[in-house]
């Protein structure tokens, strides 16, 4: 579903899922229950479930919690000891670029992007809230770079901007990892908007 294997509208039926899995129905349907709750799936009474549909409501409601949680996220991230981990995905981002990898590189080097902007900080609490939403706006993103007519120049886009939030992680620099991300995600809702179709004259404009 966070890859977009599963499509925005698309049904899931348990009886197959489970065939394929080679399990029970009754994991499948504890799985989907979760789902649901997560916001993911609609449960459809004696077919299995619907994959949630993306609206430009729902975008702009997720991004709106990215802005207010994701830049704080950043500068208590730049405070820590995380050389290592910035220089291994650093150069896994450089590779893909020059097409030295592909799509499934690209989906590692986001994920572990995303990821590493919270998993370090001391809150628990918001630790979980922001992965919860970093899961529901996946989804979203992919979708749209998956729909784009210009999806290499999309994941062009978006991986510049990972370097530039990497740098400024490298330099342990809290103000410039937190615009960084702040534009990151400007940006991210504005190619995510267009995907659903909302002309640039709807976005919601830069504060």
């Amino acid at each position: 579903i966070l890859s977009n294997q599963y499509k925005p509208g698309d049904i899931i039926q348990i009886d197959r899922l489970a065939r394929e899995m080679g399990i029970s129905a009754t994991p499948i349907r504890e799985a989907m229950i979760r789902l649901e709750n997560s916001g993911l799936l609609e449960l459809i009474p004696n077919k299995g479930a619907r994959v949630v549909e993306i609206t430009p409501h729902d975008i702009r409601e997720i991004w709106e919690l990215r802005l207010i949680l994701e830049p704080y996220a950043a500068r208590k991230t730049a405070e820590q000891e995380i050389g290592k981990e910035i220089d291994d995905l650093e150069n896994m981002i450089r590779g893909f670029m020059k097409g030295e990898y592909g799509q499934d590189t690209y989906i590692q080097a986001d994920e572990q992007l995303h990821r590493l902007l919270f998993e370090h900080i001391d809150n628990s609490v918001l630790r979980e809230t922001i992965e919860r939403i970093h899961n529901l706006s996946m989804r979203m993103r992919y979708h749209a770079e998956n729909v784009s007519q210009n999806s290499s120049n999309i994941v062009e886009e978006v991986s510049t901007e990972h370097l530039r939030i990497l740098n400024a992680l490298k330099q342990k620099n809290p103000e410039a990892a937190e615009q960084a991300v702040i534009a990151h995600l400007r940006n991210g809702e504005r190619r995510t908007l267009a995907s659903a179709g909302v002309p640039q004259e709807e976005e919601t404009p830069d504060l």
